[in-house]
């Protein structure tokens, strides 16, 4: 920081220097000695986005009712949340620049978490026996970074922050589906009519599960919130998902729900408030384990002991892509039957930002296309939200 004198007195200088060096050693002790503040949900809230895609559904148009406040950090550079992440490991800048470029023309900004090799870490730092195998060191690895992640939350004291793996991929209307998803967790949370939360997606959670591959709903809380009409939800006849997910058949196939989660598998995109991210931390680093880190987290949701709040989506809203060339460049965990792609895809996501990201960079919202062209129909008027405390059927 360069301090100018502006033709003031050496003097007078000096004296302003001091005290605003004696300012900021006040704000830093109340800082140290308090949790984050409820304004840090939405410090962010003025900052606007570079590019921005343009939504196709106006709030008029749609059932949002959110505090102003609410919708005004949701449509921050951070997605209103206080940072981004993105865990990445160095030797794939190919991953790096292609979520950075998705993030750009979505209009949110990232920094990078630097994920961990496992082979090299020190076996004393592990919090149990992580069985050999080929992919043991990349379990290890894996688990790491995600505990990096809830390291950083909790070492700069973030009130929250959504983490993103590198080959996260999301619809263009993400923002869009960010302000219905956070509707359904204010509901979900109890968040009183009227009244704004400190973050804009309810108070009182630890995750938000907005990525993976099943995530199911705990089976004692039958609450939906039921978001009908909505062409970013993927059919069902392309729907792949490795584990417990809610009944849907009781819904048609343009029809999301936000509910509250008994734990899923994959972590291609959350949210941890600072609390989760301690409590994250006690029971997957500081405590005995030796799993798979989605594993951890799964039962982290599912034992309802550790108090580990969940609200979780389905048709999930973020997933994994799948670039053209050699599938070998997939994963970094997993090695299958090397094939040659002519053009990527991406799990469970309807209109692609990687594969609209030429479209998106022209402003050629006309020409963004479907994965699945006619079979997601043209709907009008928005998607209808419903708040039912009871399953129907």
């Amino acid at each position: 920081m360069i301090f100018r004198e502006n033709g003031r007195k050496p003097v007078f200088t000096i004296a302003l220097f001091l005290s605003f060096v004696l300012s900021l050693l006040i704000l830093q002790r109340k800082h140290d000695l308090s949790l984050p503040t409820d304004a840090d949900h939405t410090k962010n809230a003025a900052k606007k986005p570079a590019t921005a895609v343009k939504e196709v559904a106006s709030l008029d148009s749609e059932q949002i009712k959110l505090p102003v406040a609410s919708i005004k950090a949701l449509q921050n550079e951070t997605l209103g949340f206080e940072k981004v992440y993105v865990i990445n490991l160095p030797k794939r800048t190919d991953k790096l620049d292609a979520i950075r470029l998705s993030a750009s023309v979505t209009g949110f900004n990232f920094d990078v978490i630097q994920a961990q090799n496992g082979a090299d870490m020190s076996p004393k730092a592990l919090p149990g026996p992580f069985n050999d195998g080929p992919q043991r060191d990349a379990i290890v690895g894996c688990w790491r970074s995600h505990m990096q992640a809830a390291h950083t939350i909790v070492n700069n004291r973030l009130s929250s922050a959504l983490i993103f793996e590198d080959d996260a991929d999301w619809d263009v209307s993400f923002r869009m589906q960010l302000l219905r998803f956070a509707t359904g967790s204010q509901w979900l949370l109890d968040t009183p009519p009227g009244s704004t939360p400190h973050s804009p997606y309810g108070d009182d959670w630890d995750l938000l599960w907005l990525g993976h591959c099943a995530l199911a709903p705990i089976e004692t809380d039958s609450r939906r919130v039921v978001l009908e009409n909505d062409p970013s939800t993927t059919p069902f006849k392309h729907r792949f998902n490795l584990g417990a997910i809610p009944d849907m058949t009781i819904y048609d196939n343009t029809t999301r729900v936000v509910y509250a989660s008994d734990g899923g598998t994959c972590l291609y995109a959350y949210a941890l408030s600072y609390r989760g991210a301690q409590k994250i931390l006690f029971h997957l680093s500081m405590s005995y384990y030796h799993q798979p880190v989605d594993f951890g987290i799964h039962d982290m949701c599912h034992d309802h002991s550790r108090n580990f709040r969940c609200i979780g989506v389905f048709p999930q809203m973020v997933d994994s892509h799948r670039g053209a060339g050699s599938s070998s460049k997939d994963s970094d965990i997993s090695k299958g039957e090397e094939q040659d792609r002519k053009k990527g895809f991406s799990y469970n996501i309807v209109r692609s930002t990687r594969l609209n990201v030429g479209h998106l960079i022209s402003g050629e919202m006309d020409k963004i296309e479907s994965q699945w062209p006619g079979e997601v129909p043209e709907m009008e008027g928005g998607v209808k939200i419903s708040f039912r405390e009871k399953l129907e059927g």
